[in-house]
């Protein structure tokens, strides 16, 4: 792999990211915690039919939504943010 491919797909995960932080009440540091958990969460379940990136986005995407677990797994970041919201 190439230093340069590394850095476009972490340019563009940044990018999804930042995108979803602005139309949320959480910011892009919270969202990259949630998507290092995903990952993470990935890695010690074992294999699955999803990318680890299509995994940890997953969950990222059910975090911001209140869909699903990831709330309920992300809680103390959910809390943290509830309880400082970000400056519009």
């Amino acid at each position: 792999m190439s230093k340069t491919k590394g850095k476009k797909s972490a340019d563009t995960l940044t990018k999804q990211l930042s995108d979803k932080a602005k139309k949320s009440i959480y910011t892009l540091g919270d969202l990259r915690k949630v998507y290092k958990r995903g990952t993470a969460a990935y890695i010690s379940s074992g294999s699955r039919n999803v990318s680890v990136g299509a995994w940890a986005m997953g969950r990222v995407n059910s975090f911001v939504s209140g869909k699903g677990g990831a709330r309920k797994a992300d809680k103390d970041i959910h809390d943290a943010r509830k309880k400082s919201p970000k400056k519009r």
